[in-house]
């Protein structure tokens, strides 16, 4: 069958008759049009919020929540070691990256990963980015330095002193113990649990 303008129509199904309401108690949509009975939802403008259900419990609400969303995910990105060849220059760094189009300028952290295979020989300085132990290692043995970037230097320095905290609070804990022994609340007396 041949094209023309005058012979397009939608696909079947795609376009369904809307249903007429208030027309009569036998299409099953008179009278109240499938609102019920009084209430929010039978006026004209309920006004209900997503996901609403009547005052029952919602679906959102019901299911069970694990997980969450990292903000920090959607502008972090992997480089593999191998796609560095295509680097030009000694340096390399986010600037680097972006001009040799391997990470978007959304991109805001990058970590070079090892490749399967590595096939990585050139002397190279890697500046303000994050590298696992295998690429580091692959890095320095080709002849290159690795200068690490300072937002996991200051993300360890943050993880220290939390971990430094901690445990004075836990000994702070344990030497009040072994000072005071442990105290077994008073019992109390007749005329207290009476009252």
């Amino acid at each position: 069958m041949e094209l023309s303008l005058n012979s397009l129509k939608p696909a079947k199904g795609s376009r369904r008759k809307a249903v007429r309401v208030g027309r009569g108690i036998g299409s099953g949509m008179g009278k109240t049009c499938g609102r019920g009975i009084k209430g929010a939802g039978a006026r004209k403008s309920a006004h209900k919020r997503p996901g609403f259900e009547g005052g029952q419990m919602p679906m959102k609400i019901r299911l069970p929540k694990f997980g969450f969303w990292s903000k920090k995910a959607t502008i972090t990105t992997d480089v593999p070691l191998n796609d560095l060849n295509r680097v030009e220059g000694d340096v390399i760094d986010l600037e680097a990256l972006q001009k040799a189009h391997l990470v978007t300028k959304k991109i805001k952290f990058v970590k070079i990963v090892l490749s399967r295979v590595p096939s990585f020989n050139k002397k190279v300085t890697v500046k303000g980015l994050g590298v696992t132990k295998g690429a580091k290692a692959a890095i320095e043995a080709a002849g290159g330095t690795i200068e690490v970037a300072k937002y996991i230097t200051d993300a360890a320095d943050r993880r220290a002193a939390s971990q430094k905290r901690s445990a004075a609070k836990s000994k702070a804990r344990i030497d009040k113990v072994l000072k005071e022994g442990i105290k077994k609340p008073a019992k109390k007396a007749k005329a207290e649990k009476k009252a």
